[in-house]
């Protein structure tokens, strides 16, 4: 009785394992996906606009900024330290 038992709980569970592979689930996974890279594909594109569009907002530097300027003097080359000897 007891191997009889075993034999069918091992049956019912190979049975149920065995269903579980027939719902088509493999050709689902391959929709997923190709749905799944052409979303990443559709966010890399879109991120790299974003980036080219936040570069054309830097404006080109014509002259160059010294923030110091004030402090160290208007022309630049003089020192406003002097020299003892």
């Amino acid at each position: 009785m007891r191997v009889f038992l075993a034999i069918m709980a091992i049956a019912l569970l190979t049975v149920a394992a065995h269903a579980q592979g027939l719902t088509g689930a493999g050709k689902r996974g391959q929709n997923e996906q190709a749905a799944d890279k052409q979303r990443r594909e559709q966010k890399a594109a879109e991120a790299e606009r974003a980036y080219k569009a936040g570069l054309e907002k830097i404006p080109n530097a014509e002259t160059k900024q010294d923030p110091w300027a004030d402090v160290r003097g208007a022309t630049p080359g003089k020192s406003n330290t002097t020299k003892s000897k």
